[in-house]
């Protein structure tokens, strides 16, 4: 009677694997420990040896191991953000066309921005909030302070409020960032449009609305422009609201103080200025304030 086959696991150092065609060790980098295969034996001669020997058990060894294993996990996730960040741009892109800025926001940058004595300092911190934007994001695996990942830029008209916002979301943009960049009186105006043709579009208010709550960084320009309505106060809550639980970093440029956005942003009709005042005061929590000073460029 014919013996039944078994499996086993056997090392290629068993006395057993001698006459089973061993690989040979290889030879640790870092101590010289020598590093065996394991292989399934069926009994007999029958064996399958893996592809790779034994991980050390030294120290340098287990070292490289665990950075081997983070930069894996690194490039995976990377990898998976990457494909977030694309399929985000297709919706704005479907929604409002790439990030909405128009031809002048798309020409400010850090490198044309005229610095002087007034503007310089703000000028460094909105240069330094571009260069470290990732950290400013909410990372899940992380715990992480982003209370005030946004900043609120308020200053007189002409003094580079603009021109600093526009050069982050730029920045941001050519380093595969997707952004939404523009005016308050024409992001409300694009929100209106995309609801009347959102049939054409195949999607609904709320996936319209979505889009301005996740995108990595909204910067919303000339807070305060808009004639105040209901349905307009109502929007931008939604937006910001979204944006505050979501922890997710926001710009905004003003020619007014808090305290005078909220009166700008009362509807004159009903004269209740509750909604304007949760607004900002999700602003003020979720942003760091820089104040402009210093003449108008438009007057030079």
């Amino acid at each position: 009677m014919k013996k039944e086959k078994f499996m086993q696991i056997i090392k290629s150092n068993d006395p057993e694997a001698k006459d089973l065609n061993p690989p040979a060790p290889e030879i640790c980098n870092y101590c010289g420990k020598a590093r065996y295969t394991e292989g399934l034996y069926f009994g007999g001669r029958d064996v399958i040896w893996m592809n790779f020997a034994e991980p050390c058990t030294c120290h340098e060894a287990v070292a490289e191991q665990e950075r081997l294993k983070a930069k894996r996990i690194a490039e995976e996730e990377a990898e998976k953000k990457a494909a977030e960040d694309r399929r985000l741009q297709e919706r704005i892109r479907k929604i409002i066309g790439n990030s909405g800025m128009g031809e002048r926001f798309l020409r400010r940058t850090f490198d044309n921005f005229e610095l002087t004595e007034d503007n310089k300092a703000a000028a460094a911190v909105c240069r330094r909030y571009a260069n470290n934007f990732e950290s400013l994001l909410p990372n899940k695996n992380e715990q992480q302070e982003l209370d005030r990942n946004g900043l609120f830029i308020s200053g007189p008209a002409g003094t580079g409020k603009t021109h600093l916002a526009a050069a982050i979301a730029n920045q941001l943009m050519r380093g595969g960032t997707p952004a939404i960049c523009m005016t308050m009186i024409d992001l409300l105006e694009r929100i209106k449009r995309t609801f009347s043709s959102r049939r054409l579009l195949g999607i609904d208010e709320g996936e319209i609305l979505s889009v301005y709550k996740t995108v990595p960084i909204l910067v919303i320009d000339d807070m305060g422009k808009e004639p105040p309505t209901e349905w307009a106060i109502s929007t931008i809550y939604n937006i910001v609201n979204g944006r505050y639980e979501g922890y997710m970093p926001t710009i905004i440029t003003t020619n007014y103080s808090d305290q005078a956005l909220i009166s700008r942003m009362t509807p004159q009709t009903t004269r209740d200025s509750i909604t304007a005042e949760a607004t900002i005061d999700r602003l003020m929590e979720m942003c760091k304030g820089i104040v402009l000073t210093g003449p108008s460029w438009r007057q030079k």
